[in-house]
């Protein structure tokens, strides 16, 4: 009898130990799959964190792309701009160098500019300053006014005119006339090109 009680006594620790041993592993089990949740979650919104944080990246590299090509269209447009310019001044320069080329008519463009100059002048003596190849291509001296021959850099030619005492100066060169129209010549161009900058910005 004593040893069926110890069979039994034996048999029900063995039973209660499985089944202690069972719950233990489910609960094991149980806490795994909380933490591998936990886990996949907290990979999840860490992938997601990457993914937004490139994705930033990737915007602010196209933006940097975008201003980097709105800038070069700009630069390209006020280029072109500029070389216009350029174009129109060595034209007129081309211009009155062929006109210099021949005397009768440069003559008579230098009369003509003088002619100006001594009427924005309005003064009845004074000096009119000529390169020194102009002096002989002068049809006549305005009776006042003396000639001085011009010590200029540049080979556009035409008369600087001053009154007696030097405070009045008149500049009708061809580089003068060309530099005052030069704002408008710019407006011009950037009229045209106007149209052109707007459409790399709204690009």
């Amino acid at each position: 009898m004593v040893s069926q009680d110890l069979i039994n006594f034996k048999n029900f620790l063995k039973d209660e130990y499985e089944k202690r041993i069972k719950e233990y592993e489910k609960k094991i089990e149980e806490e795994l799959a909380e933490i591998a949740a936990s886990k996949a979650l907290e990979f999840e919104k860490k992938a997601e964190e990457i993914k937004g944080h490139r994705l930033e990246q990737l915007r602010e590299r196209l933006d940097l792309i975008k201003l980097k090509a709105v800038k070069a269209g700009k630069d390209a447009v006020a280029n072109a701009a500029n070389e216009v310019f350029c174009e129109a001044r060595e034209m007129a320069e081309k211009i009155t160098l062929n006109a210099r080329a021949n005397s009768a008519n440069y003559s008579f463009m230098l009369d003509k500019l003088l002619e100006e100059a001594l009427e924005v002048l309005s003064c009845e003596c004074g000096t009119i300053w000529l390169l020194p190849e102009e002096e002989k291509l002068l049809a006549s001296l305005p009776v006042g006014f003396r000639l001085a021959i011009a010590e200029r850099d540049d080979q556009w030619g035409g008369p600087v005119v001053t009154d007696e005492e030097e405070e009045k100066v008149v500049e009708n060169t061809v580089r003068g006339r060309f530099e005052r129209l030069s704002p408008i010549i710019l407006q011009r161009i950037g009229a045209i090109m106007s149209p052109l900058m707007e459409k790399i910005e709204r690009s």
